[in-house]
């Protein structure tokens, strides 16, 4: 089986509509396929990097497409109010010191070979960070990078995007 993670990232990410379409690849396609053709479908994991504060009293469950639905389920999540990511199936974490505070930050590399970074909202103690990403437009909610390999060039996009949100404008978020 193979796996990946799946990034949606929005502001306002219609989860019902959302359960509905995932009851429907879990269910009906993967929950009536025999056990051998189960084997062959793909588990993605939901991650989410969400604008507002409302998410779902209940996290999404993983999301198990055949591969030969894989393209259509990427169009209809696709054709709703938010953006979905493909990922590989690994992640790292990578931590700056800034001001004698530390950022942390989960990464992800979608198949296109773009490397994303999320805040771990947890590290952020006070909640200042995060509180102040959450003001932002959503494109500087995050940082991202096409064709990032070493260790040197993710310290570079992690350090220069925390420096770009600490340095916005507040009138600006």
């Amino acid at each position: 089986m193979n796996r990946y993670y799946g990034l949606f990232i929005g502001t306002a990410i219609p989860f019902k509509h959302l359960k509905k379409i995932i009851r429907k690849f879990n269910y009906a396609y993967y929950g009536k396929a025999s056990p051998e053709r189960q084997q062959d479908f793909i588990e993605i994991i939901p991650e989410f990097h969400i604008r507002h504060s409302d998410y779902p009293h209940t996290m999404l469950e993983c999301i198990m497409v055949e591969p030969a639905y894989l393209n259509r389920f990427l169009e209809i999540i696709n054709n709703l109010d938010f953006t979905f990511i493909l990922c590989q199936y690994r992640h790292g974490h990578f931590q700056t010191i800034m001001n004698g505070i530390e950022y942390s930050v989960t990464s992800y590399r979608s198949l296109e070979d773009v490397v994303y970074l999320l805040l771990e909202d947890e590290d952020d103690i006070e909640g200042k960070f995060a509180k102040k990403l959450r003001t932002l437009p959503l494109e500087k909610q995050f940082a991202s990078a096409p064709g990032i390999k070493t260790s040197e060039e993710y310290q570079h996009l992690l350090d220069t995007w925390v420096k770009d949100v600490l340095t916005y404008p507040a009138k600006n978020a």
